[in-house]
């Protein structure tokens, strides 16, 4: 499952941008206190973190590498 987290500004600014990048299909946890990100470790959009079931994170700034959506199964 991917979950947006817009944060460090105003519910408009980041409807706009969800709006304008046409990802209203995607669930959004608003953190406008930035506290979310704080706690994930993120500075900069676009920043992108993956969990798997194991635990494990796999995180980084910029486009998601495609490579991280190819299924060994």
């Amino acid at each position: 499952m991917i979950i947006g987290m817009p944060g460090r500004d105003v519910r408009k600014a980041y409807e706009l941008f969800v709006e304008r990048h046409e990802l209203s299909h995607i669930p959004q946890i608003e953190d406008v206190d930035g506290s979310l990100w704080s706690y994930y470790g993120i500075t900069a959009q676009p920043a992108w973190i993956f969990f798997d079931l194991e635990g494990g994170v796999d995180r980084g700034r910029g486009p998601i590498p495609t490579k991280l959506f190819k299924s060994d199964a």
